[in-house]
Order: structure tokens, then C-alpha cells, then sequence
């Protein structure tokens, strides 16, 4: 097989493979092996997706001699290289201690270059896993006063202030993703969820502070829906947040969007919603791509509401 063709096979996997994907991916391996060096971009990227592939799966013989050939090519003392050896000594470590160890090696290396950045967000993500989420917090704050521009931080960031129920703080961090994407629909959307839940989290559900939460979610979530026309978690969250909105419970007196524009947007959202299920079903060509177990939730969430 040629380097085109797997790169093709890789082009048309997700960009988070499923198990299935993944093992097909990792199936690769003695095909990809075998092909003749040609120092080319592609075929590098080509090795470091398989080699992510072939230790999702357990193929740790295959892993190590592509992580060979890259150390090989670019040296040990390669940022990106170090990272990849972190991930592939996680992947294959068998107990706590190992793991430890593992993070004490990403310590060590960071003591000696505080600006490689592939170790730091493995040192973090490693934090994460070992729950120290205090210290997986405080070492990606820290990053980012290096990088402020990094988008991908500040939604890790987000994440984890979100695990802990810090949800100010949470949404501060998606904003400043926007910032640097304005028009990435999902952290819209993300951020509909994260006041959607923070208003869940009260207990007087018919408080003002409740009202207006729920009404930024439903703003955050029109914007999503703006951005990408067809955006299922986004016409979904409009359809769970205005039915909230015009639950008896919520009192009319703290609501700033009036009660018929609210009505008329959960009917849009209804009728997109119906018609991206249907459309799934059917397996019609504009409905392809939609995660099944997602269509699966819109479909349990309009039958709960007819």
C-alpha cells in the first residue's frame, strides 16, 4: 500500500477515532513499517497518528519501533518526541508507581526547559488522570501566562474548572477562547451547557439569578445554532432551555426575552430537531455524519415533550 493511500485511510477517520477505528488504524502498522523512508511531512504525521493508534489498541510492539523511528529522525531531545515518549510510557505503564514515575520524569524535564510545551500539557493531562486536579489547574494557568493565545488551553482549563463545579471561572475561560475564535460554534454551544447547568445547580428554581442564566443559555446556544446551521447539540439545547423557560415554575416577572418569542423559538428548534431525526433515520445524504447515540437523545427528548 502506498504512502497516499494510508494517508487517505487515515484523512477519512474521525478526529476521535472510535475503538472500531482504531483498531483498524492500528491494523496498518506492518504496512506503514514497511514503506521506505522519504523524510517527507506526511509520512512523519503519518507515524505519530498510527502510533497514537496502535497503543489505544495495546499493540505496544508496533508502538515502541514507530516511536523508535521517529526519535531516529528528529533526536530525543525533540519537544514533541519527549511528549510522545510520555504518552507511550503512560499508555504501557501497569501500576501507580509507574505513573509516578512518569510524571516525575515530565517534572524533571520542564526543570530544565519551562517552555516545552508538549511535555507541560502531558504533565498536566497526567495531573488530571492522577487526580491532583488543584495542581492540573495551577500548572495550566501557569502555561498559559505563556501562551495566552492558546485556545486549546483555555478549554482544558475550562473543563477543569467545570469538574469541580467552578463554573464563573469556567465560562471566563471559554470567553477567552472566543477571543481567539469567534466564530467556533461548539465553544458557543459548550458555554449554553455551562450556564444551563449552573442554573440547574441552584436550588430555587424560580429565583431571578435561575432566570437569568437560563436566558444567557439560550442566547449562547442561538449563537451556535447561528454560526452552524444543522447543529444538532445546538438546536437542542435550544429546545431544553425554552422548555425550561416556559416551565410554570419560572417566573415571568425576571425574564427578559418575552414569552412568545421564547414559544417560537422552541417550535423552530423542534422542527430541526424532527427533521435531523428523521433524516438520520432515513439515512438521507444531508443528515450523514450525526452521532447515533446524540440522535438517539434528541429523539428521547421530543417524545418526553409532545
Amino acid at each position: 500500500m502506498s504512502l497516499t493511500n494510508l494517508l487517505n485511510r487515515f484523512k477519512t477517520v474521525s478526529a476521535h477515532p472510535t475503538p472500531s477505528e482504531s483498531l483498524a488504524l492500528s491494523q496498518l502498522a506492518p504496512s506503514v513499517l514497511n514503506l521506505s523512508i522519504t523524510d517527507t511531512p506526511e509520512q512523519w504525521v503519518l507515524y505519530e497518528s498510527l502510533l497514537i493508534s496502535t497503543l489505544r489498541t495495546g499493540d505496544d510492539t508496533s508502538a515502541q519501533l514507530i516511536l523508535q523511528r521517529l526519535a531516529d529522525r528528529f533526536g530525543n531531545d525533540n519537544a514533541r518526541i519527549m511528549a510522545l515518549q510520555g504518552i507511550y510510557d503512560e499508555c504501557t505503564a501497569t501500576n501507580q508507581a509507574q505513573l509516578d514515575e512518569v510524571l516525575k520524569n515530565y517534572t524533571e524535564v520542564l526543570k530544565d526547559d519551562p517552555t516545552n510545551i508538549p511535555v507541560a500539557k502531558r504533565r498536566i493531562t497526567l495531573l488530571h488522570h492522577l487526580s491532583k486536579k488543584s495542581e492540573a489547574i495551577s500548572a495550566l494557568t501557569t502555561l498559559i501566562d505563556l501562551n495566552p493565545t492558546d485556545a486549546e488551553s483555555w478549554a482544558q482549563l475550562a473543563q477543569y474548572y467545570f469538574e469541580i463545579s467552578m463554573y464563573p471561572q469556567a465560562i471566563y475561560c471559554l470567553e477567552e477562547v472566543l477571543l481567539i475564535l469567534p466564530n467556533a460554534y461548539n465553544t458557543h454551544a459548550r458555554l449554553g451547557e455551562i450556564h444551563l447547568v449552573a442554573a440547574e445547580s441552584i436550588n430555587n428554581s424560580g429565583s431571578k439569578e435561575v432566570v437569568e442564566k437560563l436566558e444567557a443559555s439560550l442566547r449562547w446556544y442561538l449563537r451556535a445554532v447561528e454560526l452552524c446551521d444543522g447543529y444538532l447539540r445546538g438546536y437542542y439545547g435550544v429546545k431544553l432551555v425554552t422548555g425550561k423557560l416556559l416551565d410554570s415554575k419560572i417566573s415571568t416577572a425576571y425574564r427578559t426575552i418575552p414569552e412568545e418569542k421564547v414559544n417560537k423559538l422552541n417550535s423552530v428548534a423542534t422542527v430541526q430537531l424532527n427533521d435531523i431525526v428523521t433524516g438520520s433515520e432515513k439515512g438521507k445524504k444531508a443528515f450523514i455524519g450525526y452521532d447515533s447515540a446524540e440522535v438517539a437523545a434528541v429523539k428521547e427528548l421530543l417524545e418526553a415533550t409532545t
